[in-house]
């Protein structure tokens, strides 16, 4: 087992421990032959011995070694060695002056918005240059994210990473990752994406906003399944609409849905972060009624190379809310520029820069409605992240409450109340379907007793192919 003190490559000399996880313990150490700090992480004794754990521990080396980024912390080097007759491996990394986002989070509880956006635009960035180069993290959690003491973030341990070209390490179906920020899809056994990291990413952002997880539970089953099928308690009150909105698209069950990948995403919260932490509020006057429009926020993502994205997912014209003509031209282009003005990001101009004068300022910013139209028939049977997504952009607080039925699709809308016209704030409580869970079949009364035998070892349930 590893110990203080203790000089692997002739070269890492362990100085303290840092963290523990579940492939290993990272320590904190002196390169003598840089004269440098570093980080060092030391398999585990009980897998080092294992080829396939092995295997993953020198992918990890490989992958994020390719990776270079200023958010993402540097591998310089990796070896194995036998030590008193047990293989060690290691992997030398940065050593990041600094702490983990989840021991922020234990100290701090929570994290205000604009340094939530903070901390999730950089971590995006990092995630964007990984999904650039084919390499999917699989394991985002507050205990990988670093803060530096200079606020730097940084991303760390691509222990469970793979390139998303080759075969996976892990066994058809297995889960791997942590439940509390384990996406939907993996949670089911499927191959994890870009878009996986997005949702876990989601979660990280989540927890900083409100200072729990998602979801809970008594054990790893428990939590993977409430990802699959719940959704969580709303942001509170306070968070911008904006920013509600982004945390809703990123935690979309449907990845579909969700920013397909880091690059997406980093942009979306560059966009957010134009008009951050606060929506701009509008002048005194105000239009009488702001219709809600099929899609909200979630469209104004951009791909990786700048171009604007087209919606995950096209709701059908049938669905569409109808914009009514219900205070004329002039009213109609207010609320036009509203919905531009929260959604033009980076390309628009930013309000706090000079390069409009105070009064232009004012008058070209939007107004806040006084009323938002809800049209229960425009959001039933539609998927309730979309339904979501939009009510919380509009400023309404939304209470989630999963149906069982088997007459409609799991996770589209139901039924929403109250509708009609609402002042901002309102709460709307949106219903939506999930799969009625199947009662076990009782078991079968046991045969009566039959002296001609049939009493063997499983005999009768044996079933010829």
């Amino acid at each position: 087992m590893e110990q203080r003190g203790r000089v692997l490559g002739s070269r890492y000399e362990l100085l303290l421990p840092l963290a523990s996880g579940g492939m290993g313990r990272v320590w904190r150490a002196r390169d003598t032959l840089l004269e440098r700090p570093v980080a060092v992480k030391v398999l585990r004794n009980e897998l080092a011995g294992d080829a396939t754990f092995r295997a993953r521990f020198r992918a990890e080396a490989q992958h994020t070694a390719s990776l270079h980024h200023p958010h993402i912390a540097s591998v310089f080097d990796y070896g194995e060695q036998e030590v008193e007759g047990e293989c060690v491996a290691y992997l030398v990394m940065e050593l990041v002056e600094g702490e983990a986002l989840s021991t922020l989070l234990e100290r701090e509880g929570r994290l205000a918005p604009a340094r939530t956006l903070d901390v999730l635009r950089q971590t995006a960035a990092a995630l964007a240059a990984a999904h650039a180069a084919g390499v999917v993290h699989r394991d985002v959690k507050p205990g990988n994210v670093l803060v530096g003491n200079d606020g730097t973030v940084k991303i760390a341990d691509f222990g469970i990473a793979w390139s998303a070209s080759s075969v996976p390490l892990t066994g058809t179906g297995q889960v791997v990752g942590t439940a509390h920020y384990l996406s939907p899809e993996q949670a089911e056994g499927a191959k994890a994406s870009p878009a996986s990291d997005v949702y876990a990413l989601g979660t990280v952002t989540y927890e900083c906003l409100t200072g729990r997880r998602p979801f809970e539970g008594e054990n790893s089953v428990q939590i993977a399944l409430k990802q699959i099928r719940e959704q969580p308690l709303p942001l509170p009150a306070e968070i911008p609409p904006a920013i509600r909105a982004l945390v809703a698209r990123a935690m979309a069950k449907d990845p579909a849905v969700r920013y397909p990948d880091g690059a997406a995403l980093r942009d979306a919260v560059e966009a957010v972060a134009a008009h951050s932490p606060t929506v701009p509020v509008g002048g005194p006057e105000a239009p009488p009624t702001a219709v809600l429009p099929a899609a909200a926020l979630p469209a104004a993502a951009t791909t990786p190379a700048g171009t604007p994205a087209a919606p995950a997912r096209p709701v059908p014209p049938r669905r569409r809310a109808v914009v009514r003509l219900m205070v004329g031209a002039a009213a109609a282009f207010v609320v036009v520029g509203a919905l531009v003005g929260v959604l033009a990001g980076a390309g628009g101009a930013d309000p706090a820069s000079g390069g409009a004068t105070g009064s232009a300022t004012a008058s070209s910013t939007p107004a806040r409605p006084s009323t938002i139209a809800v049209v229960a028939a425009d959001l039933v049977g539609r998927p309730v992240t979309e339904v979501q997504a939009e009510l919380v952009a509009h400023g309404l607080q939304v209470q989630l409450v999963p149906a069982a039925t088997a007459d409609v699709a799991s996770g589209l809308v139901t039924a929403v109340a109250p509708a009609g016209e609402l002042a901002p704030g309102s709460a709307v409580t949106v219903t939506y379907a999930v799969a009625p869970v199947v009662a076990p079949a009782p078991a079968p009364a046991p045969a009566p007793a039959n002296n001609g035998g049939g009493h063997g070892k499983g005999g009768g349930h044996k079933k010829d192919d």
